[in-house]
C-alpha cells in the first residue's frame, strides 16, 4: 500500500509541474508514440510481437531481468544495468504495449501473472536459460511475487526495490486504492491527449541523470498517449481476488529489499523468511532516498553487489549459473 501511495504522490507532482510548464508556456499538442526508431533491439517473443530490449553482457553469465514500474520503461534501469553487464547477462526492457513495444495482443488483460509470461517469453527469445535473477521496482513487486507464487524453480534470486507486496493487495481497502491509482492513471492520459504530459516531460528533471538517449525515451514515454493507456491497462488488470496473490512463495530464494522505510517496509519480512528458509534474505532501509531516487547511480553498485552476492551464494550450494 504505501508504494502505491509514493507513486501516486510521484504523478501528482508530475502532473502538478507540467500544469505549471503548460500555464508559461502554453501546450506543444499530444505524441501518439515513442516515435519513429526505437532505440535498441525489437525482440520478438511470440508470433507477430514484439518487445523492446536492451541487454549486455556475456551470453553465458548468469541472466538479469530488470522490471520496470507501474508507469516506468527499460531506462529506469539503466544504472543497474551498467553496473552488473560486466559479470550477468542483465537485459532491460518496455512491457508489451508500453515504450516502444509492440501492444498487448488482443482481448488479453495485461495482469501480472500474463506478463510474467511475457519475461519467461522474453527469456527464451535472447537465448537464456533458468534460473533468472529477477530485479523489480515498485509495482514490479506483484510480478515478481507472482513469478515466484508460479514458477518458483526457474528464479535464482529477487531484488525488491520499494516494491508493492501481495499481502497488501486483497481486500475491499486494496481495491479501492486501485481505484484511485487507476483514476490518477487516467489523469495522465487525459494530460497527454491535450499536450500537457508532453510539457511536463520538458520541464520535469532528470532525477536519474541519465544518458542522452535513455533520458530522451523516458521523456517520449511521459508525453505519449499509448504509453499512458498502457500503464492504466495494466493498473486496471490488477485482480485483488488472484490466487497468486495468497500464494508467498518468494522467500524460497534468495531476497534482497531495498526501501526508503528504515525498517525495509512491506517486503522486509519477506527477506528475513528468506534467511530463514533459503539462507539469504537482506534488507536495505534508505530513509534518505526517495522512491525514483533507489534507482540512481549511486544506489545501483549497492543492488549489483546483493546480485554478485545471491550468485555466489548460489554457486557455493550449487555451483556456478
Amino acid at each position: 500500500m504505501a508504494v502505491l501511495k509514493s507513486a501516486l504522490r510521484w504523478t501528482g507532482r508530475a502532473l502538478g509541474a507540467g500544469l505549471i510548464g503548460l500555464i508559461a508556456i502554453g501546450g506543444f499538442g499530444q505524441i501518439s508514440a515513442m516515435g519513429d526508431e526505437p532505440s535498441f533491439d525489437m525482440v520478438e517473443v511470440e508470433p507477430g510481437r514484439r518487445l523492446h530490449v536492451e541487454c549486455e553482457g556475456e551470453p553465458e553469465a548468469p541472466f538479469a531481468l530488470y522490471d520496470a514500474g507501474a508507469f516506468g520503461i527499460y531506462s529506469d534501469g539503466w544504472w543497474i544495468k551498467e553496473e552488473l553487464k560486466r559479470d550477468f547477462r542483465v537485459c532491460l526492457y518496455d512491457r508489451a504495449g508500453m515504450g516502444w513495444s509492440d501492444p498487448v495482443p488482443a482481448g488479453v488483460s495485461p495482469s501480472p501473472d500474463w506478463h510474467v509470461e511475457d519475461m519467461r517469453r522474453l527469456a527464451r527469445a535472447v537465448g537464456a536459460a533458468p534460473p533468472y535473477y529477477l530485479i523489480g521496482h515498485s509495482m514490479s513487486g506483484l510480478r515478481l511475487h507472482a513469478f515466484a507464487s508460479l514458477h518458483l524453480d526457474e528464479l535464482a534470486g529477487l531484488v525488491f526495490i520499494d516494491a508493492a507486496r501481495p499481502a497488501g493487495f486483497t481486500g475491499e481497502s486494496a481495491r479501492r486504492l486501485m481505484n484511485r491509482f487507476s483514476g490518477a492513471m487516467s489523469a495522465g492520459v487525459f494530460a497527454a491527449q491535450v499536450g500537457l504530459a508532453r510539457v511536463a516531460a520538458q520541464v520535469l528533471p532528470d532525477s536519474l541523470d541519465l544518458p542522452r538517449g535513455p533520458a530522451r525515451d523516458k521523456r517520449r514515454s511521459i508525453a505519449s498517449v499509448r504509453h499512458h493507456k498502457a500503464s492504466r491497462e495494466e493498473v486496471r488488470a490488477v485482480d485483488t481476488n488472484a490466487e497468486w496473490l495468497t500464494r508467498e512463495l518468494a522467500q524460497e530464494v534468495p531476497v534482497s529489499v531495498f526501501a526508503t522505510s528504515a525498517d525495509g517496509g512491506r517486503n522486509a519480512a519477506v527477506a528475513e523468511a528468506a534467511r530463514a528458509i533459503s539462507g539469504f534474505g537482506r534488507v536495505h532501509g534508505l530513509p534518505d532516498e526517495n522512491h525514483v531516487s533507489l534507482l540512481s547511480r549511486k544506489i545501483a553498485p549497492l543492488i549489483a553487489e546483493d546480485v554478485r552476492a545471491m550468485a555466489a551464494f548460489r554457486a557455493a550450494r550449487t555451483g556456478p549459473g
